[in-house]
C-alpha cells in the first residue's frame, strides 16, 4: 500500500521487531560458540608475553653484568625484597647488583628490576633444585646455576625457556617440551 505524500525511501525502509531478534539470537549463537576459542587464544597471548617479559630480564640481568662489570642476579621472589628459596617464579622475580654473588639482596644491593605475577599465568617452574633457584651472571657474562628451563605454564598452552650453561636466554617454539 502507497501512503500519498511520504517519499518512497520511507515507505519500506527499517527492520521488524521479528528480524531485529533472529539476528540477535544468531549473533548471541555464534558468540557463545566462539568464546571458548577466544578464550584460549587470549590465554596463549598472555603467556607468551609473560615468556617474552621473563626471556628479556634475563638478557638484561646479563647485559647489566657485562656493562656495570659487576654480578648480577636474578631470581624468583615471594615479597619482592628477598630470593624465594624454591624454583617457583610465578610470583614473580627481582634482578639486583650482588657484588657477593650470593644470590642475597639487602642493604647496600641495588634492585635493578621487580616483576609482579601475570593473572593469566598458572606456574613459571625451574627444572633446578631449590638451592639453584635463580641466577648470578659473572661480569663475563658466564652465569652461575646456568643451565636450566623455566616452564610457563597457562591453561593447556606452555612456553619453554632454556638458560644455556654459559648463561644465554632461549625461547623454544611453542609446544616444545625440552631444551636440548
Amino acid at each position: 500500500m502507497d501512503r500519498p505524500g511520504l517519499p518512497s525511501f520511507a515507505r519500506n525502509s527499517g527492520f521488524t521487531l521479528l528480524e531485529l531478534m533472529v539476528v540477535l539470537g544468531l549473533t548471541l549463537a555464534l558468540a557463545t560458540l566462539a568464546q571458548p576459542s577466544l578464550r584460549g587464544l587470549l590465554l596463549r597471548w598472555a603467556l607468551e608475553a609473560e615468556a617474552q617479559t621473563l626471556l628479556d630480564d634475563l638478557r638484561y640481568a646479563r647485559t647489566q653484568a657485562l656493562v656495570r662489570a659487576q654480578a648480577v642476579s636474578i631470581c624468583p621472589t615471594l615479597d619482592g625484597l628477598a630470593c624465594a628459596g624454591h624454583g617457583e617464579w610465578g610470583r614473580g622475580w627481582i634482578i639486583f647488583l650482588d657484588a657477593e654473588a650470593n644470590r642475597v639482596p639487602g642493604a647496600g644491593k641495588l634492585v635493578l628490576r621487580q616483576h609482579q605475577p601475570s593473572a593469566s599465568v598458572q606456574a613459571i617452574i625451574s627444572n633446578a633444585s631449590s638451592s639453584r633457584a635463580g641466577l648470578t651472571y659473572q661480569p663475563t657474562g658466564a652465569a652461575r646455576a646456568a643451565g636450566q628451563s623455566l616452564r610457563l605454564v597457562a591453561g593447556s598452552a606452555l612456553r619453554l625457556v632454556c638458560i644455556s650453561m654459559q648463561g644465554r636466554a632461549a625461547l623454544r617454539p611453542e609446544g616444545q617440551t625440552q631444551c636440548s
